[in-house]
């Protein structure tokens, strides 16, 4: 039987980053992906003759220690920013926000001079609410009962918060809990603006701005870089995942895919090795997931080598994905009025106002797919050419809201699509050549990404930090002995950052390295 001292199940950037960084440290690291692609959901591939588009996420950006660490740049990555954002609106209203922000004022004074005046000092103040947040982000969670190096922790934060000065600090603690509605309300008088602005803060989510807390969800994706001005990479965002496989394997780690269906080995409590769909077992020391928590306890573990009650909670977790994505293969450059070519190689959104927003989450609440989505489009081809044929293009397109309960036909969710975005691109259908649906279904089928949530489980305050996966078990470990968990379902949730890796990785290396010379 092969050994190793670390399995890593799974291959996203949180696992590849966590395999980097254990195989640069001398240790015999194998990653194994159940599907035929490094990356699993997180990747680019090819959906069409020679167009390519990325299979999840549109956007993406590692953090820079981590690339930085790696040094990733030597392994291919190729930073692609996208700095602007632009807002669809009938009858020619359309507008474009650069990310530079005395122009993006400008802008803005052009239809609501007030907002123009507030633009900047809002800004400065998710500016610093977010970076509270990426500060937490780096640490582990406490534990109970918590520890020295907890402790460390908790001070370093309070630090943080008490240098913003007591009217900041408030404001800061003020909008974690904030439903992203009231916090735009407070500032800006445009619908328009408002929804450009507050769509950030649903996506990913089966909740409207209405919903308590979603005021966190934006400066979550602020914190990893992937908020209003996002990035891909060259060749699309599986290209993030090939320069950490490559890292991974410049250090010596071995990477198999098509491994099928894994299953979790456990003897006397503890986690032994695995043994893959053809029978053939692979032992190690230890074992770290990079699936969601309730794929790995209960499909991966048999249910009965946990206690009832952690069972229970595993159980609890919110997951109901609500994220379709659709890739096309276009025979030009898409012209949508209002937007210039420039602004094709940004963000384009589809979210009026909130009040739109919050319309295409009421299906949604029952179950059903909304017929007014939310939509955030992207043509990567404008900056990338290598992802289409010369003279060809890709459009990429994040919808929400189509629940994983709705179980909607991705024929229907492509004609709506193309019905939605046809009212400021009108010829856009004749245009395209081929196209590609992945719904939550797909997701889960294809990715064991339960309930095709792409996240992990919802990023809501409910399920993060100490609450993340589960109450208890917020520091990368599980009930049982040397399975650890590395992916999206653990602090800081989800993305492209790597931080769970990371995280991860300097919490087997250090807190439980100083309780086993304990013991």
């Amino acid at each position: 039987m092969t050994t190793y001292e670390t399995i890593v199940l799974g291959s996203s950037p949180n696992a590849l980053t966590a395999a980097a960084y254990l195989a640069r440290a001398g240790q015999r690291v194998l990653v194994l992906e159940s599907s035929l692609h490094i990356g699993g959901a997180v990747t680019t591939t090819t959906f069409a003759g020679e167009f390519q588009g990325d299979t999840s996420f549109t956007s993406g950006r590692l953090d820079d220690s981590i690339v930085k660490d790696l040094k990733l740049q030597q392994h291919g990555l190729e930073v692609i920013e996208r700095n602007s954002i632009s807002s669809l609106l009938p009858d020619g209203r359309s507008f474009t926000l650069p990310s530079d922000r005395t122009a993006a004022t400008e802008v803005i004074g052009s239809f609501s001079p007030n907002d123009a005046d507030r633009y900047e000092k809002f800004m400065a103040l998710v500016d610093l609410a977010s970076d509270f947040l990426k500060s937490a982000y780096t640490m582990t969670p406490q534990a109970h009962p918590p520890t020295a190096i907890d402790a460390q922790h908790m001070m370093t934060l309070v630090s943080k918060l008490r240098g913003y000065g007591n009217r900041e600090m408030t404001e800061v603690m003020r909008l974690l809990v904030m439903s992203v509605r009231d916090l735009l309300e407070e500032w800006f008088e445009s619908p328009q603006l408002k929804g450009l602005l507050g769509s950030v803060a649903v996506r990913g989510l089966p909740h409207g701005p209405f919903a308590g807390a979603t005021t966190f969800n934006l400066l979550h994706h602020l914190a990893i870089g992937d908020g209003y001005f996002r990035a891909t990479a060259k060749g699309g965002v599986g290209s993030i995942t090939k320069a950490l496989a490559a890292a991974a394997k410049s250090h010596g780690a071995e990477l198999r895919t098509g491994a099928g269906k894994v299953t979790v080995v456990i003897t006397d409590g503890v986690a032994t090795g695995v043994e893959l769909a053809s029978g053939e077992q692979i032992s190690a020391t230890q074992i770290i997931s990079d699936y969601d928590a309730r794929y790995t306890f209960h499909q991966m573990v048999d249910p009965p080598e946990l206690e009832p009650e952690f069972n229970r909670a595993v159980k609890r977790i919110r997951y109901n994905g609500s994220v379709a994505r659709i890739n096309l293969a276009l025979s030009g450059s898409p012209e949508f009025a209002g937007i210039t070519k420039e602004a094709l190689r940004g963000t384009l959104t589809l979210a009026p106002s909130i009040a739109y927003l919050e319309k295409a989450f009421d299906a949604a609440k029952y179950g059903e797919f909304s017929d007014q989505p939310f939509l955030e489009v992207t043509v990567p081809t404008e900056s990338d050419p290598t992802l289409a044929p010369s003279g060809k293009h890709v459009m990429s397109v994040w919808l929400q809201y189509a629940p994983y309960r709705s179980n909607t036909p991705g024929d229907r969710l492509l004609e709506l699509t193309l019905d939605r975005l046809s009212q400021f691109a009108p010829a856009l259908r004749s245009q395209v050549l081929h196209s590609q649906v992945i719904t939550p279904q797909d997701y889960e089928q294809q990715f064991n990404l339960t309930e095709g949530n792409l996240y992990g489980g919802d990023m809501t305050l409910t399920q993060a930090f100490y609450l993340r996966p589960v109450p208890g078990f917020a520091q990368y470990r599980s009930p049982l002995k040397q399975l650890y968990l590395c992916g999206a379902a653990t602090h800081p949730g989800g993305g492209i950052s790597g931080l769970g890796g990371r995280n991860a990785v300097n919490e087997i290396g250090v807190r439980d390295l100083a309780l086993a010379a304990k013991d």
